[in-house]
Order: structure tokens, then C-alpha cells, then sequence
């Protein structure tokens, strides 16, 4: 169980990304891209597994980021 000062460190953890504009979202990843995301972290091109999943959306999402070819 949690100790009352890892809660409070939590708490302020998640009011700090919330004024930084960070959304928390909860997602169920399939089997074989969780073990993607792991290996590519165990070789050290991610340092977490955070990073590697922004990158990713990243990627996919930021219309400054997309090479569309027409």
C-alpha cells in the first residue's frame, strides 16, 4: 500500500503535467507492439517506454512532423 508522501508526490506530479498542458491517457496495447516497445527500449533507443509511445504519436499525429506524399 502507498505511503501518504509517495501519494503526495504523485498528486503533484499529475497537477504539474495537467498546468503544463500533459494529458493522461489510458490505452490497452496488443501483445506484440507492448514487446516492440520493450525491446526498443532495451536497446536503448528509447530511455522510456513514455518516450518511445510520444514519439510514436508524434509521428502520426503532428501535422509539422507528417511526410504525405500526394
Amino acid at each position: 500500500m502507498p505511503d501518504e508522501k509517495q501519494i503526495e508526490r504523485l498528486k503533484r506530479f499529475r497537477k504539474l503535467r495537467r498546468e503544463r498542458g500533459d494529458r493522461e491517457m489510458n490505452v490497452w496495447v496488443p501483445g506484440p507492439l507492448g514487446a516492440a516497445i520493450d525491446h526498443a527500449v532495451a536497446s536503448g533507443r528509447f530511455r522510456t517506454r513514455q518516450e518511445a509511445i510520444t514519439h510514436a504519436l508524434e509521428a502520426t499525429f503532428a501535422e509539422k512532423d507528417r511526410n504525405v506524399v500526394t
